[in-house]
């Protein structure tokens, strides 16, 4: 089924499910029907794309000068780095 887009009948997905599945790929769409209408489409899983881990460099580039840093320099970096964290990863 590489790279096609195939229509099928709801009973005939039902009785052929794992083999559908196996066959998918990147390019594969398939659109189960009943009576004839589309009902469903099914593709393969495409995982979220995730940014690059943020470097020390460049959340250092970020702060003032260490040497007068104070508790709100270092209350923005936390801001700065969960900003750049996935939403589901910064732990609230």
């Amino acid at each position: 089924m590489a790279g096609a887009k195939v229509t099928i009948g709801i009973s005939q997905f039902g009785a052929r499910l794992g083999q559908i599945i196996a066959g998918l790929d990147d390019q594969t769409e398939i659109v189960i029907t009943r009576h004839g209408r589309p009902c469903a489409k099914l593709t393969s899983y495409q995982a979220p794309h995730r940014p690059d881990r943020v470097s020390l460099a460049s959340l250092r580039d970020r702060l003032p000068q260490l040497a007068d840093a104070s508790y709100e320099d270092f209350q923005n970096l936390k801001s700065v780095w969960e900003s750049e964290l996935p939403s589901n990863a910064s732990g609230s």
